[in-house]
Parts: structure tokens; C-alpha cells; sequence
């Protein structure tokens, strides 16, 4: 995922989505907890009557989901991500994804941003700068 964009994930399920009681996507980074205003983890709780506006009708066993501009710009480009699904069917069935690294990479040219972004975790003075860091990330 790319800083300061939205990002889309999807995930295979192993049941149609209409069996889904509740779905939770937990997104995290080791080491950073984000800013008061922009903590991590991000969690994303679905229950039934919300599960069907993740899904598409023709493939009933993927869900997906989308983190926003703001919520990809709490991650710092430093280090991997962390997602991770977790669901609970009508029947009881508890099952959860592995959990999955995610490379965060800095946007090249944070102008197209706006003014409306907040800053990097990386900002402890709070400066307003974003730190972006291009190098690979083993």
C-alpha cells in the first residue's frame, strides 16, 4: 500500500458472505501505535446487515476492504504492516486469515495530497513535514 492513498484489500473467504454472523479486519504495524488523533490499530467490525456492502453478489466468497487516505497515512513507510481477517458464522464457526505483511511504500510527490492530511507517525515535533523513506523494505 501506498501512503496517502486509498488502499484496497481483498480477502477469500471460506463461506459465502450471507453465512457471516460477524467479520472483523484488524490492520497494524509492530512498534507504532499512530498519534492520539490517528491511532493504530485500525479495526474494521462488520456484522451481517454490514457484511453485503463488502461483498459482490458474483463472488460471495471474497470480501473486500478499503482503507482511506488518512487511515493509510498513519502507517509509517519504515516498516511492514499487518492485516489480518478474523469471522464468526451463523452456526458458531469461528475462523481466521492468516496473518499478512504488508509493504507500505511513501508516495513520491506528497503535494497531491491536500492540506487536509495529518502527519506522518514520524512527526514527533509535530512540524507538519512527512517524512517519506525510499529505500526497499526487507
Amino acid at each position: 500500500m501506498v501512503r496517502g492513498t486509498t488502499a484496497q484489500f481483498k480477502f477469500s473467504l471460506p463461506y459465502n458472505y450471507e453465512e457471516l454472523k460477524l467479520a472483523c479486519v484488524v490492520f497494524w504495524q509492530p512498534g507504532n501505535n499512530g498519534t492520539i488523533d490517528a491511532p493504530l490499530p485500525i479495526k474494521k467490525t462488520l456484522t451481517a446487515d454490514d457484511i453485503q456492502q463488502y461483498c459482490d453478489p458474483d463472488n460471495p466468497k471474497e470480501l473486500s476492504i478499503t482503507l482511506s487516505q488518512s487511515e493509510t497515512l498513519r502507517f509509517s513507510d519504515k516498516m511492514k504492516a499487518k492485516v489480518q481477517l478474523s469471522a464468526k458464522t451463523f452456526e458458531g464457526t469461528r475462523f481466521a486469515s492468516k496473518q499478512e505483511l504488508i509493504t507500505v511504500y511513501p508516495i513520491y510527490d506528497d503535494s497531491i495530497l491536500g492540506d487536509d492530511i495529518d502527519p506522518t507517525p514520524d512527526d514527533e515535533d509535530g512540524d507538519g513535514w512527512i517524512i517519506l523513506d525510499g529505500e526497499t523494505i526487507g
